[in-house]
């Protein structure tokens, strides 16, 4: 079955040709209404479902070993961030979980289910996140190397397939994201590198309710302490601010849940839009004491006096595609309305 709908009743953004795909943004599109999104589906059976979104994961891992194979990965980098080319090189973490050896890590042979689909319709949709990319949002940072991560890897598929595939993409507002609900109900064949495969979405550990392709973009956490402060001479390593809690720490959207689950007994307050700028400005107003984020050196965004601290902690992200045996469910109405998945057969 044919997305016919695709262009019906959708707020989405435009098509886009792979070649500028915004995989880590959404290149100014409106927020999408979720409810009026079609879905991908087809006359299936559960088990040439699961295999086409199985192929799907397998396709973007191969297309991923090649890209780094051929080096293309470090070409991105050399051009991210926007403000200082190259200076990416630096905080990217190169995580070696699919090693860059292509006979490996072959093509899926005959596409069936919804990998059939895209490749047939040459549409596929992912979902992403309408955070301002602007210089003062930490994901601005990394959001142009996972655009051109996610460019070169639907170029590979779309070389060894013959296709021209175009995305459609879902824009959600910052926040928690349904996004594991959508990938169950269809709404959208894959997410961007949104999140870290060691977190948790809609109740659920993401590595139990989802599928992940091989990490892309893996990155440090570090933390941040004003260089004038008291702090700056106490706190030289994860384990001295482990041990104060009296500690208030101002986060970004891309360390928030790493931070309060290593550090459950301090004050963490998340920042989802305008982190670098607001947590800045905050800690010079005497609200919080540090900052912890994925860049090793504030001083690429513009915010100087501060000293940076390695956790020796690292997070990574994939893509993501749905699996079997998952079920989501509003709970509660209004602005207290929240998602919740499960597993239908848990171990």
């Amino acid at each position: 079955m044919k997305l016919r709908s695709l262009a019906i009743g959708l707020v989405l953004s435009a098509a886009l040709p792979v070649q500028s795909v915004l995989a880590g943004g959404h290149g100014g599109a409106p927020i999408s209404n979720v409810d009026e999104l079609p879905v991908r589906s087809g006359d299936w059976s559960p088990e040439e479902l699961a295999k086409g979104r199985r192929q799907l994961i397998a396709a973007f891992d191969a297309a991923w070993v090649r890209v780094v194979a051929t080096g293309k990965d470090r070409e991105v980098l050399a051009t991210q961030p926007p403000n200082r080319p190259g200076a990416s090189k630096s905080y990217i973490v190169r995580l070696a979980d699919c090693l860059p050896e292509p006979e490996y890590t072959p093509w899926p042979e005959n596409p069936v289910g919804p990998f059939k689909d895209i490749l047939e319709t040459g549409v596929i949709r992912q979902l992403v996140q309408g955070v301002p990319e602007t210089p003062a949002n930490t994901s601005y940072y990394f959001s142009g190397i996972s655009q051109g991560f996610q460019a070169a890897v639907l170029a590979e598929i779309e070389k060894h397939y013959g296709v021209e595939l175009k995305v459609e993409t879902v824009v959600l507002a910052p926040g928690k994201l349904p996004a594991t609900s959508l990938l169950v109900a269809g709404k959208v064949d894959f997410l961007s590198q949104l999140n870290a495969t060691g977190g948790h979405t809609e109740g659920l550990r993401r590595r139990d309710s989802r599928r992940f392709s091989c990490t892309m973009t893996a990155s440090s956490q570090f933390i941040h302490i004003p260089e004038k402060s008291p702090l700056a001479r106490e706190i030289n390593s994860f384990d001295d601010l482990a041990a104060r809690p009296h500690v208030r720490i101002c986060a970004g959207p891309l360390a928030t849940q790493t931070s309060s689950a290593f550090l459950p007994q301090h004050s963490i307050t998340t920042k989802f839009v305008n982190d670098l700028s607001d947590c800045d400005a905050e800690i010079k107003e005497g609200k919080f004491d540090v900052i912890i984020n994925p860049m090793h050196d504030l001083s690429i965004a513009g915010l100087k006096g501060y000293k940076s601290v390695h956790t020796l902690l690292a997070t990574g992200t994939p893509l993501w595609v749905a699996d079997e045996g998952i079920e989501c469910r509003t709970v509660g109405e209004g602005r207290a309305a929240e998602s919740i998945c499960t597993v239908v057969d848990p171990l």
